[in-house]
């Protein structure tokens, strides 16, 4: 669905097929020979129109794709969340690993939504962290604090790609990542 100043958000469509061209963008089941049109914001929906997590496990809340290799995002962990029990009595603070697996799938999600050649493998594909080659934590996260996410992209071969970015609060920068993942064919991803 077109929104004013020409951005496209794939909320209202997420679990729909849809088609992406310059008059109507919104996404095709196919949607590689059609045109991206940016900015593209993907709610909670739409996130999981892209990538496999659910339940407590997506941390992801929502992602703005301004570009096929540029991302932001947004995730919290409210005050029940799982990721407290134990972690630390008295004193909770998100898990830095935490962090990263939502940095990951706000790229995921971008990558698979804003990337021709991500979206030529979405079906029966897999994304996987492979690396983290640097992580940066500046400040300690506690429950509810929303954190953002800027990330770029850089392919590094068929399938495999770099991440880098930065992470910031209300109170100022969180993190600085960098990762990898690769997207895998999703029968041969328990096979070794």
């Amino acid at each position: 669905m077109s929104q004013p100043g020409g951005t496209v958000d794939l909320s209202a469509s997420a679990g729909q097929a849809y088609a992406m061209n310059n008059h109507n963008p919104t996404l095709s089941p196919a949607g590689l020979d059609a045109a991206f049109v940016y900015p593209m914001h993907l709610d909670v929906d739409a996130i999981q129109r892209f990538i496999p997590h659910r339940g407590v496990m997506l941390f992801a809340r929502q992602v703005t794709v301004l570009a096929h290799d540029h991302y932001t995002g947004e995730a919290a962990w409210p005050d029940d969340s799982f990721v407290f029990n134990g972690h630390f009595p008295g004193q909770p603070i998100v898990p830095g690993v935490m962090v990263i697996e939502a940095a990951a799938q706000i790229a995921g999600a971008g990558l698979r939504a804003g990337d021709p050649r991500a979206r030529a493998k979405l079906d029966g594909h897999v994304g996987l962290l492979m690396a983290v080659r640097k992580c940066l934590f500046r400040r300690p996260v506690p429950p509810g604090l929303k954190l953002h996410f800027a990330l770029r992209t850089r392919q590094v071969s068929e399938g495999v790609i770099n991440v880098a970015g930065e992470v910031s609060s209300e109170r100022g920068r969180v993190a600085s990542l960098e990762f990898v993942f690769a997207q895998a064919p999703a029968d041969q991803v328990l096979d070794g």
